[in-house]
């Protein structure tokens, strides 16, 4: 029985076939995977953080925001820095640093909005940026007013590595009061006063959870993003999730 075979002309052809819907679905599939394992990062840095909190309020007797508010923030992160293993200073920039020459310095590592605008100096600008065993880098803002929560503490969940992207794996959260860390955006009874999401130098700033917007320049308008991140949900359009359809969103 005579058997027909694919001609070399069909065989090219179903490659080049293959070859168009792989380079269509594979960045697709790579945004997939890379946003999961950020979620895992992402969530494992917010439960470690709690964890730090609530025992630090059990040795020093006191929740971090009054300890940082009574002694410095200076020996605050000392001090909480403890919590962490092999905590080493990787930048020393902090906000107003200046070269010999008197010129701002930036950081040695570039924080991006969402958009891919680059920022000098990210929004926890006090005292440097420190790095621990697993890479993570943290940093942090200003000394808390009494009775409010503070400070805030940024983390980028997967160091250096990229994309260094708000909302994507740089975050912020807040230390309150009652011995426990949220993410900024999130309603607590001692939050810090608002005051506007542009203003980068404000004592413990503060954003309600509309400021998650893709398209802006400016990096406070994304300190709220993790608000969202941490319940998986769109900031803007009910049924859609955060680490999915919003990440993979365009940006500008």
């Amino acid at each position: 029985m005579f058997k027909r075979a694919f001609t070399l002309a069909e065989v090219l052809i179903t490659l080049g076939i293959i070859g168009v819907v792989s380079a269509m679905t594979l960045p697709t599939l790579m945004n997939k995977t890379q946003n999961k394992e950020l979620h895992a990062q992402f969530q494992k840095v917010y439960s470690e953080l709690n964890q730090v909190a609530m025992k630090f309020k059990v040795d020093e007797e006191i929740a971090a925001p009054e300890y940082c508010r009574r002694y410095g923030k200076t020996k605050f992160i000392e001090r909480i820095s403890k919590y962490f293993k092999n905590v080493k200073i990787v930048d020393d920039t902090y906000y107003g640093s200046k070269d010999e020459e008197g010129n701002a310095l930036s950081t040695k590592y570039t924080i991006h909005t969402m958009n891919g605008t680059a920022q000098r100096i990210p929004l926890c600008d006090m005292d440097g940026f420190r790095a621990e065993i697993g890479g993570r880098i943290f940093s942090f803002n200003d000394t808390p007013n009494a009775g409010e929560n503070g400070p805030n503490i940024c983390v980028d969940i997967n160091g250096q590595k990229g994309p260094n992207k708000y909302g994507y794996d740089f975050f912020i959260f807040i230390f309150t009061t009652d011995g426990f860390v949220i993410p900024i955006g999130q309603e607590h009874k001692n939050n810090p006063t608002y005051v506007a999401g542009g203003d980068n130098n404000a004592l413990n700033f503060w954003n309600p959870p509309e400021y998650c917007t893709a398209s802006r320049n400016t990096q406070g308008w994304q300190a709220a993003c993790s608000y969202w991140a941490l319940k998986n949900e769109h900031p803007l359009f009910d049924g859609k999730d955060y680490w999915n359809d919003f990440l993979n969103e365009p940006k500008n």
